[in-house]
């Protein structure tokens, strides 16, 4: 067969021969495809590093990722220059592409002064790619601070010399130029680690601390066990969340919705969606004592800011002390897309939650909020998001707070992780964790379900705070929910996720669901009845979360 596709393919074979640039492309983007999505490598891009990795085919890898440094701190001084100029993002675009093309000139231009004529392959380098890279960085710089987005584009230079490194190897070139069986091997080669590698490296190591708790073992292992983003995307998010409601569900919308539905939220101030808004934004800002700024579309606590008091004309913020002006140009950047990968955005200002008393012992700064996953309508996986001072107050695991596993037969926390590491006590005051039961459970599981069933997902992770004076309200309805909550618990989502599942499609009212819920959640995620079974939970009068967790009594 083989002999039969080269006597057939004469005519093409020179012609890929001569396009040899074609085939390291492919190969590249091979490697980093893999390196991204098998090892699980965070980084900025897909195929944007193999156009970098392409130019170096002429520049040298040395001297190619000397041009990318040389660009990146010439954008970061571009951007410090413009600072506080309020430039809409498209014309920052075009500043940022001139000054990449300027410097890729200037610098072969000097290099040919001196004698190296070869450095002229600097023009090659692609401009608007490397400017993509310098604005997605610096943005990623503004909202989170310099450690994240450094971190990742160290990992996307390795992406990149990696690539480089594979598309040099003329042997493997030649071979995929030369060899037309090679052609469906490759094609087959992605499609096997596209739909069959179900966990990445990284996430085994991630969660590779759970390997030796009893549950996970008893179940097989982690790879059973623990949901990862691939099966989360494929399984659940495509499966159960309508397309339209994965991209349109805003936190505005959503608060809407549930607004409309009689949900508890925090107050709404003001909707800013448009620059008309501003002046009404500054009134605002100019009396009110305390209030709460977001993104719509932002994600991770992204570009919210917290106003907690004033002294003057000056706001006290969870960002420092700010102006009114100040705020007004956070709106700016927020309708400007800046949370939003420069698509144009909105701007909620609400209500600032003031933290319950019976949360202080485990919570004394900052406002904690605990996290539900929530599928189908039925809770399934709950953590406590605990603010702490390397965290600077907010209930960010990425940023230092505690992640603090609930049960969700009992509300009570049976596990907790902090930096990584398992934790018994706070770290800030060495408050006893373990055990500490969350106040308002039983409202909290409720509240929770029938925020996710009305958002009209089947999958998702709903935030609530407890507030001091209105109890439990929802934060926020997420749509594409994280997997930390995992590791906050020590076991997976998996075996709770399939048990649902096996339930069927039921139609119960939000205090059934939750004592189905309850009840699985006591006998360890197994279904031992069918779902149309006679004893399975029904209303009762009589009977509430709360005997259930208190006095051990299962629904009948």
């Amino acid at each position: 067969m083989s002999y039969y596709l080269h006597l057939n393919l004469d005519l093409i074979l020179p012609a890929l021969n001569s396009a040899r640039i074609l085939i390291q492309l492919a190969l590249g983007a091979t490697v980093i495809a893999i390196l991204r999505n098998v090892v699980g490598i965070k980084a900025y891009g897909t195929f944007a590093p193999v156009i970098i990795a392409l130019s170096l085919l002429y520049t040298g890898l040395l001297l190619g990722l000397l041009l990318f440094a040389i660009v990146m701190v010439i954008m970061i001084l571009t951007r410090a220059a413009f600072q506080g100029q309020q430039i809409q993002q498209s014309h920052r675009a075009a500043i940022m592409v001139f000054m990449v093309a300027l410097t890729a000139i200037l610098f072969a231009a000097y290099a040919t002064q001196l004698g190296h004529p070869e450095i002229a392959f600097l023009l090659l380098f692609p401009v608007v790619i490397t400017a993509w890279f310098a604005d997605r960085f610096l943005e990623h710089a503004d909202r989170v601070g310099l450690g994240p987005p450094t971190k990742s584009m160290l990992w996307t230079v390795v992406l990149v010399a990696a690539a480089f490194l594979v598309m040099v190897q003329d042997p493997l070139v030649d071979l995929l130029a030369g060899e037309p069986l090679t052609w469906p091997a490759f094609v087959l080669l992605h499609w096997f680690l596209g739909t069959r590698i179900k966990i990445r490296v990284s996430e085994k190591v991630r969660f590779g601390a759970l390997r030796r708790l009893e549950d996970v073992m008893l179940r097989g292992g982690v790879s059973q066990t623990i949901l990862t983003i691939r099966r989360r995307n494929a399984d659940y998010l495509d499966k159960y969340n309508p397309p339209e409601l994965m991209t349109g569900l805003n936190k505005s919308r959503a608060k809407a919705l549930l607004l409309s539905e009689g949900i508890p939220v925090p107050d709404n101030y003001l909707l800013v969606s448009k620059k008309e808004d501003m002046v009404e934004a500054m009134e605002l800002f100019m009396k009110a004592p305390g209030f709460v700024v977001k993104p719509a579309e932002g994600f991770g606590g992204e570009g919210i800011i917290v106003v907690h008091g004033r002294e003057g004309d000056e706001l006290l913020t969870n960002e420092g002390r700010l102006r009114s002006e100040d705020m007004v140009k956070h709106l700016t950047n927020i309708l400007d897309g800046a949370y939003n990968d420069g698509r144009p955005d909105e701007a909620l200002v609400e209500a600032l939650v003031e933290n319950h008393p019976g949360l202080k012992p485990v919570a004394p700064q900052g406002v904690p909020d605990i996290r539900v996953i929530c599928f189908l309508g039925y809770p399934v996986m709950a953590m406590l998001r605990l603010p702490t001072r390397s965290s600077d107050g907010k209930a960010n695991i990425h940023l230092g707070a505690v992640g603090a596993g609930v049960e969700i037969s009992t509300g009570r926390i049976s596990y907790a992780t902090w930096k990584g590491q398992l934790v018994n006590r706070h770290p800030d005051t060495g408050t006893k964790l373990l055990g500490f039961e969350v106040p308002f459970w039983e409202e909290i599981l409720e509240v929770a379900c029938e925020a996710q069933r009305i958002s009209g997902l089947g999958f998702a992770g709903v935030d609530v705070v407890i507030d001091a004076l209105k109890g439990p309200l929802v934060l926020e309805v997420n749509r594409r929910p994280g997997l930390e909550i995992q590791k906050a618990n020590g076991t997976g989502l998996l075996p709770r996720l399939e048990a649902l599942e096996s339930l069927g499609e039921l139609h119960e009212p939000s205090e059934v669901r939750v004592l189905r819920a309850v009840e699985m959640d006591r006998l360890g995620w197994e279904v031992s009845t069918p779902s149309n079974a006679p004893d399975a939970p029904a209303m009762d009068e009589d009977l509430s979360l709360q005997s259930v967790v208190l006095d051990g009594r299962a629904p009948k």
